[in-house]
Protein backbone atom coordinates (compact mmCIF):
# COMPACT_ATOMS: atom_id res chain seq x y z
CA UNK A 1 0.00 0.00 0.00
CA UNK A 2 1.39 3.74 -0.85
CA UNK A 3 1.29 6.67 0.83
CA UNK A 4 -0.83 8.45 -2.55
CA UNK A 5 -2.96 5.39 -3.31
CA UNK A 6 -4.24 5.55 0.75
CA UNK A 7 -4.68 9.24 0.19
CA UNK A 8 -6.53 8.95 -3.30
CA UNK A 9 -8.83 6.40 -1.95
CA UNK A 10 -9.63 9.31 1.25
CA UNK A 11 -9.91 11.95 -1.60
CA UNK A 12 -12.75 9.77 -3.01
CA UNK A 13 -14.64 8.51 0.08
CA UNK A 14 -14.42 12.57 1.60
CA UNK A 15 -13.28 10.45 4.61
CA UNK A 16 -11.11 8.34 6.76
CA UNK A 17 -10.96 4.97 4.64
CA UNK A 18 -12.05 1.93 7.42
CA UNK A 19 -8.55 0.16 9.08
CA UNK A 20 -9.24 -3.18 7.18
CA UNK A 21 -8.68 -1.11 3.75
CA UNK A 22 -4.96 -0.38 4.66
CA UNK A 23 -4.32 -4.34 4.19
CA UNK A 24 -5.01 -3.91 0.80
CA UNK A 25 -2.09 -3.55 -1.88
CA UNK A 26 -2.03 -0.52 -3.31
CA UNK A 27 -3.45 -1.44 -7.03
CA UNK A 28 -6.43 -2.53 -5.06
CA UNK A 29 -6.74 0.82 -3.44
CA UNK A 30 -6.74 2.62 -6.45
CA UNK A 31 -9.23 0.20 -8.39
CA UNK A 32 -11.81 0.68 -5.18
CA UNK A 33 -10.91 4.78 -5.28
CA UNK A 34 -11.47 5.22 -9.19
CA UNK A 35 -14.73 2.74 -8.84
CA UNK A 36 -15.67 5.05 -6.12
CA UNK A 37 -15.26 8.02 -8.69
CA UNK A 38 -16.89 6.48 -11.15
CA UNK A 39 -19.86 5.44 -9.46
CA UNK A 40 -20.12 9.24 -7.98
CA UNK A 41 -20.31 10.69 -11.55
CA UNK A 42 -22.80 8.12 -12.90
CA UNK A 43 -24.82 9.25 -9.66
CA UNK A 44 -24.31 12.57 -10.70
CA UNK A 45 -25.24 12.45 -13.88
CA UNK A 46 -28.43 10.40 -13.22
CA UNK A 47 -29.76 13.25 -10.48
CA UNK A 48 -28.98 15.81 -13.30
CA UNK A 49 -30.90 13.36 -15.99
CA UNK A 50 -33.77 12.83 -13.37
CA UNK A 51 -34.12 16.71 -12.82
CA UNK A 52 -34.32 17.71 -16.30
CA UNK A 53 -37.11 15.01 -17.20
CA UNK A 54 -38.71 16.69 -13.94
CA UNK A 55 -39.33 19.76 -15.32
CA UNK A 56 -41.25 18.17 -18.13
CA UNK A 57 -44.11 18.20 -15.49
CA UNK A 58 -43.99 21.78 -14.62
CA UNK A 59 -45.92 24.26 -16.52
CA UNK A 60 -43.53 25.78 -19.31
CA UNK A 61 -44.05 29.51 -17.80
CA UNK A 62 -42.88 28.37 -14.82
CA UNK A 63 -39.59 26.50 -15.86
CA UNK A 64 -37.81 29.61 -16.13
CA UNK A 65 -38.32 31.30 -12.64
CA UNK A 66 -37.76 28.06 -11.01
CA UNK A 67 -34.64 27.47 -13.31
CA UNK A 68 -33.40 30.77 -11.74
CA UNK A 69 -34.13 29.82 -8.22
CA UNK A 70 -32.26 26.55 -8.56
CA UNK A 71 -29.09 28.01 -10.00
Amino acid sequence: MSEEDLRYLREQLRAEPPEALRALPGAHLRHLADAISTARRRQAEALQEAGDQAFHYVPRLLRGPIKRILS
